[in-house]
């Protein structure tokens, strides 16, 4: 059993979970929608996407749990029902992150988990990242070795913020 998928195990089954994954490359979907298989009839797992093109490649995916949409990152709000999402996954970061980790935080339910999945070498970067996460209210900030990747996560908080 991989490192991601030890991670995905370890996550607190609820019924009706969501799971909420930006991505733009295949990188991580077997792996979610494996646990999503396993926790089938309760497991809903959103792709999401910034661009068009983007969720028509990522469209073969889709499934009787699986759906991938397109989100426009220059909309004002991504359109998602408010506290929604139990987990959010990150593979493909947008060129704004702090107004996207502002916009997303209202999709996560009250001590939702961030995961953000970065290549290993991307030290320098996953600083950065811990710091704007801080910034936009997340909590909690760690950076964890997943094999070929490097895990940053955080938590979204009740009550840490006016967002």
């Amino acid at each position: 059993m991989s490192e991601i998928e030890q991670l995905l195990e370890a996550l607190p089954k609820s019924p009706g979970m969501r799971i909420m994954h930006f991505c733009k490359e295949p990188i991580l979907i077997e792996q979610i929608q494996k646990y999503c298989k396993s926790q089938e009839p309760y497991c809903e797992y959103l792709l999401a996407t910034f661009h068009q093109i983007d969720a028509d490649t990522l469209a073969k995916y889709q499934n009787g749990f699986s759906k991938v949409k397109y989100l426009n990152e220059k909309r004002p709000r991504f359109h998602i029902q408010a506290k929604q999402y139990d987990y959010l996954f990150l593979t493909t970061l947008p060129l704004k992150r702090v107004p996207f980790f502002k916009k997303v935080y209202s999709a996560l339910k009250n001590g939702a988990p961030l995961f953000i999945v970065l290549k290993s070498k991307e030290k320098e970067l996953a600083n950065t990242i811990e710091a704007e996460l801080i910034e936009s209210n997340y909590v909690a900030s760690n950076k964890t070795q997943l094999g070929e990747y490097l895990l940053v996560s955080a938590k979204k908080m009740h009550g840490w913020s006016g967002i």
